[in-house]
């Protein structure tokens, strides 16, 4: 029989070793910081950043470090809506989650 691969012989292996999705991240943290109230959540926001400031989600560039995931606290799903339909007619299309008292009650990612 012949073996596969090369032994480990350092001595160190990692067995608790676990894979973890960004939905499931963004879920936490909604759930930890934003436990009640509405939220929109849009991912990849350096990469529109000055289009978002003109759909009227303001923030500074040191807050949206990393490129990564912004929330945005709103007064309801209904401004919310309205927000996500501001930045799709802005002709940009970041990846955007609706939350409402800690659920996901939309995205934009087509199926």
């Amino acid at each position: 029989m012949k073996k596969r691969g090369t032994q480990e012989t350092s001595g160190s292996f990692y067995q608790d070793v676990y894979s973890v999705s960004m939905d499931d991240l963004v879920d936490i943290w909604i759930e930890s910081f934003h436990p009640f109230g509405t939220v929109l959540v849009l991912f990849d926001v350096g990469n529109y950043f000055e289009l978002l400031k003109d759909c009227g989600i303001l923030c500074s560039k040191m807050n949206a470090y990393e490129n990564k995931i912004l929330t945005v606290s709103l007064a309801g799903v209904d401004e919310a809506l309205g927000v996500m339909d501001k930045v799709k007619n802005a002709g940009i299309s970041p990846i955007m989650y609706l939350y409402d008292n800690s659920k996901k009650i939309l995205d934009n990612i087509e199926p």
